[in-house]
């Protein structure tokens, strides 16, 4: 399941915002709140909706950059329905998953002097992370019932 990080979400819709509503902060960060809540209650297309009308009532020579705005939300929205993600236990943002890499990743493969080969520096993590995932033996009894542990004479 991919999901689209709400803070980074939110940084597109404020930035959408102010080009829609260049001059006008009020209305800018009026309308920011209230499309927050609603990207925040599953509401992304009511958010494109109200977004391509208020660009129809500008005109022409208006930035340009606001179409890419709209068309990221667009694009995205199939990974924004963030009310559906917390009802169902899910994490919105990316800082879950950021903090994780660097704990278990970056603790064991950056540090000062190691240098790694990609088959090397994989084997590592594999094993890390079964270590900090908890399920350390159960790699240990697939690794013991396969080949990879016998002792193979050299003729």
């Amino acid at each position: 399941m991919e999901i689209l990080d709400l803070y980074h979400a939110l940084e597109h819709l404020h930035l959408l915002c102010e080009g829609l509503y260049a001059g006008q902060k009020h209305w800018a960060k009026k309308m920011e709140s209230s499309w927050e809540d609603l990207l925040k209650n599953d509401g992304v297309a009511d958010v494109i909706a109200a977004a391509r009308r208020r660009r129809q009532q500008l005109d022409s020579g208006s930035d340009p950059s606001l179409e890419s705005q709209i068309s990221y939300f667009e694009h995205h929205q199939h990974r924004m329905f963030y009310k559906t993600y917390r009802q169902a236990g899910l994490f919105c943002g990316s800082g879950v998953v950021e903090a994780g890499c660097r704990a278990v990743i970056g603790q064991r493969l950056k540090n000062s002097g190691m240098f790694w080969t990609e088959s090397g520096g994989k084997s590592v993590l594999d094993l890390r992370c079964a270590l900090q995932g908890h399920r350390w033996d159960q790699c240990w009894d697939r690794l013991h019932e396969s080949n990879r542990l016998k002792i193979r004479a050299v003729a």
